[in-house]
């Protein structure tokens, strides 16, 4: 039960500190002796990669608007 609330109270702080956490997910893949290094890379890419979509999808949108929607 204590191993449960442990986790509980890391998860309620990384969601209490979320710049801080990003920092210390940062370096510990930075380091890459943790076992979940690849899933942090992974992550990471996978929001970069998002993020570039949502722009480039809002300047397609935008454009075919003031293109008039044809």
């Amino acid at each position: 039960m204590t191993q449960l609330q442990h986790k509980a109270h890391d998860l309620l702080h990384a969601v209490e500190h979320p710049i801080e956490t990003a920092r210390s997910l940062e370096h510990e893949a930075e380091e890459g002796s943790s076992a979940r290094t690849p899933a942090i890379a992974v992550a990471g890419v996978s929001i970069a990669l998002f993020v570039i979509f949502v722009v480039m999808l809002a300047i397609a949108m935008t454009a075919y608007l003031l293109e008039g929607g044809r």
